[in-house]
């Protein structure tokens, strides 16, 4: 039984998050901040931004990933805490 609620958390984790950095990317990409600070930290590690432009983007769209992973993991964590406290509520 476990097994199978932790199957589900971990693909309602992975749809949402995958759905959501579809949406963001989807977005005008003027944030300025997100390649700024990526640019920063890529010049802070001695990589060369000029001559690796591309790879400003496409870390851009990696932490856009990541970051909508960890939102959805929290709306699946903060789910199931819900449920757990209705279920506790309603069993007495």
């Amino acid at each position: 039984m476990k097994l199978l609620r932790y199957s589900a958390n971990v693909l309602a984790t992975l749809a949402i998050g995958v759905l959501l950095s579809r949406y963001i990317s989807s977005l005008p990409y003027e944030f300025a901040p997100l390649p700024a600070s990526i640019a920063f930290v890529m010049r802070k590690a001695g990589i060369d931004t000029i001559k690796n432009a591309d790879d400003v983007e496409t870390i851009g769209l990696l932490v856009i990933i990541a970051l909508s992973l960890v939102v959805a993991a929290l709306l699946v964590w903060t789910l199931n805490r819900v449920l757990r406290r209705w279920q506790l509520a309603h069993r007495s």
